[in-house]
This record gives structure tokens, sequence and C-alpha cells, in this order.
């Protein structure tokens, strides 16, 4: 698992706080995790907790923070690099995976219950995402990597297939190394399995 990486410029026992959480909550969600056990497991009191966060609900909203602005800066980093264009789509399913992991399933349970705190959270989360994704295939659909007559929706569907699909046991069982499963499923989302004209 992936942790995410803390503000350097938030205090030592809040990132220890925040790295004992995202450990927890990848394995047991927040809905079962208690202030108790975050404190006890970043050998913190909870009066030092309490000084930062309201309750494990905070602590989850704070370390998904985290996570999703150094996903944001890695994906913007990401942007600027001179590579293939095909890289760049690898590289965009190995960062949403590696964010999914890094969450875990059961947080994402948590987080997708309509009852749950963090659903608004979650549904802001997802814009966001969205959105980044949205502006760097329109991009690349100007700048001539993706057909012009392909639509927007379309694209958008079959990345987010293919985000499901990189981790699905029988394709781990085919192709073990997840670099090479997300260059295989970028490579059929943009050449498809025709082969190119000589």
């Amino acid at each position: 698992m992936k942790i995410a990486k803390s503000d350097e410029q938030q205090p030592k026992k809040k990132q220890l706080i925040l790295k004992a959480a995202q450990e927890l909550f990848f394995r047991y969600g927040v809905r079962r995790v208690t202030v108790e056990e975050i404190c006890k497991s970043a050998g913190v009191s909870k009066m030092t907790c309490y000084k930062y966060f309201s309750d494990q609900w905070d602590i989850a909203g704070a370390m998904l923070d985290n996570l999703i602005n150094f996903g944001i800066a890695a994906f913007q980093d990401m942007m600027i690099e001179d590579v293939p264009f095909a890289a760049k789509v690898e590289q965009m399913l190995l960062q949403t995976i590696t964010q999914i992991h890094a969450v875990g399933p059961a947080l994402l349970e948590d987080m997708m219950r309509e009852d749950s705190p963090l659903h608004g959270y979650y549904l802001e989360m997802q814009k966001k995402t969205r959105k980044l994704s949205v502006n760097f295939f329109v991009q690349a659909q100007q700048q001539g990597h993706i057909h012009p007559d392909l639509k927007m929706p379309v694209l958008l569907f079959m990345f987010d297939q293919l985000s499901d699909l990189v981790s699905h046991p029988e394709f781990v069982q085919i192709m073990p190394d997840i670099q090479d499963r997300a260059g295989e499923l970028a490579a059929l989302l943009f050449y498809g399995f025709a082969r190119k004209p000589a």
C-alpha cells in the first residue's frame, strides 16, 4: 500500500496521526476504527489528536485531502513531461489504480455509502478528478492524438472501464505486472486491434 505524502508543513504528530489512520482505514474502513486505535498506532495521546481533529471522520477527510492533492500534483507533473501520448495514458491508468489501492476497499465502501459523512467528499473528489481527465483528453484530441470524431463521453466511459479492468483477477493472472497491464490497456484503447497503416 502506498502511503499518502503528508504536507511537510504539518506538525510531525499530525503527520503520524494521518499515516496511522490511513493504514487502519485501508484495512478496516472508518466506521470500524476509533480515535483511540489511531492514537495508539500513531504513538500520540488523544489530547494531541483532538488538538487537530474532531473525530475519525475528520481524520479521514484530512487524510484523503493529502492523498488527492498528492495525486493531482503527480498528474500535473505528468502532463508537462515530454513523453509520448500513449505513455501519459499508461501513467494515468497507473495513477488511478494507485489512488484506489491507497484508499483500499473498506474505506472506499465507507465513502460511497450515501449515509456516510464522507459521501459528499467522495462526490466532490470524483468531480475534481473527472475534470482533470476531461481536460487531458480534450487537449489530446485538439493535438491530434485522438480521432476528432470520437465523442468525449464515450472515451471517458472506456477509460473508466479500463481503470476497473486493470485489477481484474483474470487479467492479473495473465499479466502479473501492473505496469505491463496498464501499458497493454492504454495501447488497446488508443490503437485498437487493427494494424497501423503502412
